[in-house]
């Protein structure tokens, strides 16, 4: 339990200063601890408290209306994600999320960015395969984290977004994973015993992302999603 806490107390600390990476991050790593049934719903409740702690400090640059397409259509996602969750390889999954982030990530960094006449539209595309994926690997993040970014969405509302939609994601998920049959009594009692690594994570991200600049932010954001794509494929193979 102790690789695991580390593991955890990494993501959050993570999340706390980007937004996000705990599930992109843990979840390669947790499943070499305990089988993906048990690992992606430990994430998920714990990711509630997690954007809840983000959320708090970023609220104020919150715009609940413009996140109302990416909030809809990321909830209609979710069950169809648990069960491809049950039915789909996860090594698959998680090979092809990675490739898409790691190439989505590097034109980005090379200032490819597309010119998105529908603004709205496209996040309910974003928003749709967040939520399967959610559903399916707790990776909801790179559909919506590469939207934001390529649309240039300013640090603190980028941050405070990510947050408002996971935290709404992860609530939406736990019924779902109660449905499914993963929500079980061991998994709660490993979650109980992440809330202290996750906390204590969380707490020092948030320190240091008010420490960091909008530019370098920008860069790091995109750094850490090539990473993490990277480690979802290596963790695949």
């Amino acid at each position: 339990m102790y690789a695991a806490a580390a593991v955890l107390f990494a993501g959050a600390c993570l999340q706390g200063l980007s937004g996000f990476g705990y599930s992109l991050f843990s979840l390669p790593l947790l499943v070499l601890l305990m089988p993906a049934s048990s690992a992606v719903p430990v994430l998920s409740v714990t990711s509630i408290f997690l954007n809840l702690l983000v959320l708090i400090r970023t609220r104020r640059h919150l715009d609940l209306r413009w996140m109302a397409p990416l909030l809809v259509s990321g909830a209609a996602g979710i069950l169809p994600g648990v069960w491809v969750l049950r039915m789909a390889d996860p090594g698959t999954m998680r090979v092809a999320i990675g490739a898409i982030v790691v190439m989505a990530s590097a034109a980005m960094l090379l200032g490819i960015r597309l010119r998105l006449a529908r603004e709205r539209l496209a996040m309910v595309a974003a928003g749709l395969l967040s939520g399967a994926l959610n559903g399916a690997t707790t990776f909801s993040g790179p559909p919506v984290i590469l939207l934001l970014a390529n649309q240039r969405v300013p640090r603190h509302r980028f941050r405070g977004s990510l947050a408002a939609y996971f935290l709404a994601l992860n609530i939406l998920a736990v019924p779902a994973f109660a449905v499914g049959g993963l929500l079980t009594a061991s998994v709660g009692l490993d979650v109980a015993r992440s809330f202290p690594a996750v906390a204590a994570g969380a707490m020092l991200g948030i320190w240091l992302a008010g420490r960091v600049g909008e530019r370098l932010f920008g860069v790091l954001a995109l750094l850490a999603m090539a990473l993490l794509g990277v480690m979802s494929i290596a963790s695949a193979l």
